[in-house]
């Protein structure tokens, strides 16, 4: 399981993390960028530029974090625990584990919904 051991992360990516995942070695190897938002660690200030970027990068982060709350509202299930063999099963059609098949239905079914994005 998992985004990073099959081939969905494509050179041009981005891939936004929190500051303590530590994939940045395994996003590189895909070509691709991890964006993870500025912070001071020993400087008094940020440069304007990475202010803005990280103003950015927290708008788009807003809309991630709603759909996620969407998506968790709409299927409680995801926040029981789960038996093993649905995280380890590996389906036959193309070796994704159980797990990712159901998120991904979800996740279907949430992009059916009205957006939370306001336009």
């Amino acid at each position: 399981c998992g985004i990073l051991a099959r081939d969905n992360l494509l050179p041009g990516h981005q891939l936004m993390a929190d500051r303590g995942f530590t994939v940045s070695e395994a996003v590189g190897l895909h070509c691709a960028e991890l964006v993870i938002s500025p912070f001071t660690k020993g400087q008094k200030q940020l440069a304007q530029v990475k202010i803005d970027r990280s103003r950015q990068h927290s708008r788009v982060r807003i809309h991630v974090e709603r759909v996620i709350g969407t998506l968790r509202q709409k299927f409680t299930f995801l926040h029981a625990t789960l038996p093993i063999n649905v995280l380890m099963h590996a389906t036959t059609s193309n070796e994704r584990c159980m797990f990712d098949e159901i998120v991904v239905v979800c996740c279907a079914l949430c992009n059916l919904c009205p957006s939370v994005v306001p336009f």
